[in-house]
Parts: C-alpha cells; sequence; structure tokens
C-alpha cells in the first residue's frame, strides 16, 4: 500500500509538472514565446530576429490556432486531473478506474508536448537560417532562466546543467 501510494504521488507530481511546463509558453509573463507581450506582439520578434513585416504576417494565424489548441487542451487536462482527483479521495479508490484516468491524462500531455514541437516547426520554417538559430538560442535561454515549477511548500533546487 505504502509504495502504491509512492508511486502514485510521484506520478502525480509529474504529471502536474509536464502541466506546468506546458502551459509555461502560454502564460509566463503574459507572454507568448515567440512575440513578447501579449499587447506588443511585434517588439520582440523584430528586434530580437530581425523579421520583415511579411515573416511577421504570417505569425498571426498559426499563433491564433496554437493558442486557441493550448487553451482547449489545458481546460481537458484541468478535467481530467479533477476527475483523478475525485477517484483519489474516494474512501477506496479504484485503482483500475485511477490508472485509465492517468492515462488519459497523459495522452493530453503527449498530444500537446507534440503540438508544441509542431507550432515551433512550423513558426521557425518562417526564418532565415540566421534568424532560426537565434530563434531556438532565445528559447533555450528562457528556459535555462525559467524557475522549475514546483509547489511553494518545496524547496527550490538547481538543476541547472550548464553551471
Amino acid at each position: 500500500m505504502k509504495k502504491n501510494l509512492k508511486t502514485l504521488a510521484i506520478t502525480f507530481s509529474v504529471v502536474l509538472n509536464l502541466v506546468f511546463i506546458g502551459t509555461y509558453f502560454y502564460h509566463q509573463f503574459d507572454q507568448h514565446p515567440l512575440t513578447g507581450h501579449q499587447g506588443d506582439h511585434h517588439r520582440f520578434l523584430v528586434e530580437e530576429l530581425n523579421l520583415s513585416r511579411e515573416q511577421i504576417d504570417r505569425f498571426a494565424p498559426i499563433r491564433d490556432r496554437f493558442h486557441a489548441f493550448l487553451s482547449r487542451q489545458e481546460h481537458a487536462i484541468k478535467d481530467k486531473q479533477l476527475e483523478l482527483i475525485s477517484l483519489l479521495a474516494k474512501e477506496n479508490p479504484d485503482r483500475e478506474a485511477v490508472d485509465v484516468k492517468q492515462k488519459e491524462i497523459q495522452t493530453l500531455q503527449r498530444q500537446m508536448q507534440a503540438k508544441v514541437i509542431d507550432h515551433l516547426l512550423e513558426e521557425s520554417g518562417i526564418f532565415t537560417s540566421e534568424q532560426r538559430q537565434r530563434f531556438f538560442a532565445l528559447i533555450k535561454g528562457r528556459i535555462e532562466k525559467s524557475v522549475n515549477p514546483h509547489p511553494r511548500w518545496m524547496p527550490q533546487t538547481s538543476t541547472n546543467s550548464s553551471k
């Protein structure tokens, strides 16, 4: 029983962390990873990547589709997580039902992760070779500088492998 609870706690923690990572780009400081502040979509791209007006204009439909997908997926994952918590909160949780719900959450998260990759590839296809290199260097830098999502009660640890 103790081993099952430990496994479940670790699994649930991993699931939550994946959701946090998946939503990081969407919600971080009200910014989109490519366009900067939502009120100033073009500044980041133009200044950091030296994009042309045509390149910037090609981003709007790509960005809008991506944000719509993220919103739907975040809601679906949240709903499944709440269903999982309800299953776990029962007096005698049904392990099979818990496992099924966990697999549903993992499937949604894999879909989100695949969509993020597809999105990055689609957007980077608009760039010149130099812009593409700079783009991925900027993303890498943001990830390296970001604080790992974790519960407030958990001490923050440094996992930066570049140090």
